[in-house]
């Protein structure tokens, strides 16, 4: 096939005096990385320090999808006209024949899967209470935002711990959204977790997360319709697991299993049977002991958020209000 020339464009509008003033200097980091010999075959994302001392994070889509640039435009265009504190920030795309690019803010501080269970042999983060429920209301603000106020009311459809990146002052930055639909446009589908704003892959999912394990019951069966229902239910298994410090993963469920996670049973068993807080929330809350009241509330939320059906989960615009109440 005859290469007809590769295009750029920036993937956000109404841009302010700065972001103009940054297009050139995408537009030639785009560039050199195509005709450079960092792209070899097996590199898919990495940071790049630009020369104001910027990072930013580079994602490579691959070769495919060479006839339908025009949708793969309009979607990277939608997806760059999101602009929320808690939301990564897709900066510019590139798209060649044999090769797309993503450029996204850089999140320097891993994921909320490596703080809540550690990586690579490293223990997990000692996060207190303050600092989870600012994660908790930040995804939540970040999510109810993709939802009621983004060009297309975007449903996410993977939230998961290692989708919400965190920064050195663990505010929470939801990653990836979009980012399956235009894989399906380029035809490929690497793993993904965390891929767009951080600087490496940050979970391997057939080895470290199951991802069936956050998807609501009805979204893990084939054909099904997407909708804003399943990013409350999987928020509300992100927050058991802020609660709990319990990963869902322990008991996978199969793709097409409409089971209910093993960690949502077992929490509304306790309830059920009235057991104590204590033996369901993270053990090393138990010190901090004023804040029984807002664990107790935040794991109601949660609970609401992980009924089986549908119609009887909150939206994320009142799931953002409640646990704003909690806490102030």
């Amino acid at each position: 096939m005859r290469q007809t020339g590769p295009r750029f464009e920036v993937a956000s509008v109404q841009q302010s005096k700065e972001e103009q003033q940054q297009q050139q200097t995408f537009i030639l980091l785009l560039f050199f990385l195509h005709y450079t010999s960092l792209f070899v075959s097996t590199l898919t994302l990495f940071s790049v320090v630009l020369g104001n001392g910027v990072p930013v994070a580079v994602r490579r889509l691959g070769e495919g999808g060479e006839q339908r640039y025009k949708e793969f435009a309009a979607e990277v265009m939608a997806i760059g006209k999101v602009k929320h504190p808690n939301v990564v920030r897709l900066r510019a795309y590139y798209w060649a024949h044999d090769e797309k690019l993503l450029i996204s803010d850089f999140i320097s501080n891993g994921n909320l899967a490596h703080a809540l269970r550690g990586r690579n042999g490293q223990p997990s983060t000692n996060l207190s209470w303050s600092t989870r429920l600012r994660i908790a209301k930040g995804t939540a603000r970040g999510l109810a935002y993709l939802h009621e106020c983004s060009p297309r009311k975007f449903v996410h459809g993977d939230i998961k711990p290692s989708n919400i990146l965190l920064d050195n002052d663990f505010q929470p930055y939801i990653s990836d959204f979009g980012l399956n639909r235009l894989i399906s446009i380029t035809g490929n589908n690497p793993s993904t977790g965390g891929f767009m704003g951080g600087a490496l892959p940050y979970m391997n999912s057939s080895q470290n997360e199951r991802t069936n394990n956050y998807k609501a019951p009805e979204a893990r069966v084939p054909g099904c319709r997407t909708t804003q229902k399943w990013d409350v239910y999987s928020f509300g298994v992100v927050l058991l697991e802020i609660l709990t410090g319990r990963s869902p993963e322990s008991s996978p469920t199969t793709s097409t299993s409409m089971e209910v996670p093993d960690l949502v049973r077992w929490v509304r068993k306790g309830f059920d049977q009235e057991s104590p807080l204590s033996e369901m929330v993270d053990p090393s809350l138990l010190q901090e002991v004023r804040v029984k009241k807002e664990v107790l509330a935040v794991f109601h939320v949660a609970l609401s958020c992980t009924e089986e059906d549908p119609e009887a989960r909150p939206r994320m615009k009142t799931v953002c209000e409640n646990l704003d109440k909690i806490g102030t």
